[in-house]
């Protein structure tokens, strides 16, 4: 059997949890140095490994440190310099408050750099500081389970999102386009642009009149736009599990709880089905998971609640990230503490053969075709995050029968030149 592996990065601070503890962990230059020394190998390793992709979150104004990422787009403009067979994603860019036309320019211009390895992740915004601020001028909302006000921001926020969604795929795949929607009008009316050249070498985007009637991004993106891999991270919605699978979007389901994903994935390819697309139950689908690898279940543990049991416990929890823990008809407080994170299955976490179990299982009862495990780069000691990783796939994977493959892009037609670094 076959499967895909992405690691999604956070990156945090390059400290351990005492640091945090200290203050402002994310504004010391240090810190964050470590931080991308440490990123620097995970990215290195994991493209001689085998995965198939790499990708960052957008957080803004993180000076706690425990998710210094706030331009998935430039970090993996980075990360792309390093390696040369890993995709480079984004879970994900925070689309109701983004530009759309300024990030499908910046992908656009990643997938070049890259050579055609962008993958685009897109997310709807749970983190009211950021959401909101940045935001601001397009009235966006984050949409997070403790919000009191969760019904009409969740609105806002899905409208935003699949209009901006809209507007980037016009501007991958026309040449010249226009946008006439609630928030955006594209190009703004009155605009005069009378310009010879204009006339001459882009005919079609002003009028006889000299207005401005259509705009269009260049570069487009080195990849065939059609076939650009989109995925939705950290998701249960039901909304947007059907959204994605009419859209051929790929969503990575976040509960590890077995009736709950089994749910998201009887949704999802009924929907898909509905769509016209043709997938077998469990196909078109991520799941996230943490996965620590150590010679034995203890060192495992000890590297787990360094990394992830620190920041979920710690940061994500007030977030509402417990209830991806929750079983079916359960009542209560979920216990916020590393041990619950792996008990209820999202951190698999232990020696090779009890990794190996933990994956079968996962495997036999949900068909995965992608896994993208978190790998807590930051308060986790690199070392055993790199040891972790060789073990899970030369070790874990063969023993259960497992070969990683890559997802392959497929550039424009008219590519015919070398690209930058051949």
């Amino acid at each position: 059997m076959k499967i895909r592996l992405g690691a999604f990065i956070l990156p945090s601070a390059g400290a351990p949890p005492a640091a945090f503890e200290r203050g402002f962990a994310g504004q010391n230059p240090n810190y964050y140095q470590a931080a991308l020394r440490d990123c620097s190998r995970l990215l290195t390793q994991l493209d001689d490994l085998g995965f198939d992709f790499a990708a960052f979150s957008e957080h803004h104004f993180h000076l706690e440190g425990l998710e210094v990422s706030n331009n998935p787009v430039m970090l993996g403009a980075w990360a792309a310099m390093l390696t040369k067979h890993l995709r480079i994603g984004q879970m994900g860019n925070v689309l109701p408050a983004r530009n759309p036309l300024l990030l499908a320019e910046d992908l656009a211009m990643l997938d070049h750099f890259s050579e055609g390895r962008m993958m685009a992740g897109f997310a709807r915004g749970y983190q009211a500081r950021h959401v909101a601020t940045i935001g601001q001028k397009l009235n966006a909302h984050s949409t997070a389970a403790n919000d009191p006000q969760y019904a009409e921001h969740d609105r806002v926020n899905r409208e935003l999102f699949v209009e901006h969604y809209e507007i980037i795929r016009k501007a991958w795949a026309e040449p010249l386009f226009s946008h006439q929607g609630k928030h955006w009008k594209l190009p703004p009316p009155g605009i005069q642009w009378n310009h010879p050249a204009t006339r001459h070498m882009a005919p079609g985007m002003i009028d006889d009149d000299g207005q401005l009637v259509k705009i269009g991004i260049a570069p487009q993106p080195l990849q065939d736009p059609s076939t650009i891999e989109v995925c939705i991270p950290f998701t249960m919605s039901p909304a947007t599990i059907e959204w994605s699978a009419q859209q051929g979007v790929t969503p990575i389901i976040f509960t590890p709880i077995e009736p709950l994903a089994k749910g998201c994935l009887d949704l999802y390819h009924s929907a898909a089905q509905q769509a016209g697309r043709n997938l077998a139950w469990g196909k078109g689908v991520g799941h996230f998971r943490e996965i620590v690898v150590a010679d034995t279940d203890a060192e495992a543990i000890a590297v787990m609640e360094r990394g992830l049991g620190y920041i979920w416990t710690r940061w994500h929890d007030w977030f509402g990230f417990n209830e991806a823990l929750r079983y079916p008809g359960e009542t209560g407080d979920i216990p916020n503490t590393p041990a619950c994170v792996r008990e209820r299955g999202y951190s698999l976490c232990g020696s090779v053969d009890t990794v190996a179990r933990a994956l079968e299982h996962m495997i036999e009862t949900l068909s995965p075709e992608m896994i993208v495990p978190w790998i807590s780069a930051g308060p986790a000691p690199i070392d055993a995050l790199l040891k972790s990783n060789e073990l899970l796939v030369q070790k874990v994977l063969p023993k259960i029968g497992i070969e990683l493959t890559r997802f392959k892009p497929t550039l424009r037609g008219d590519v015919t030149a070398p690209t930058w670094r051949r």
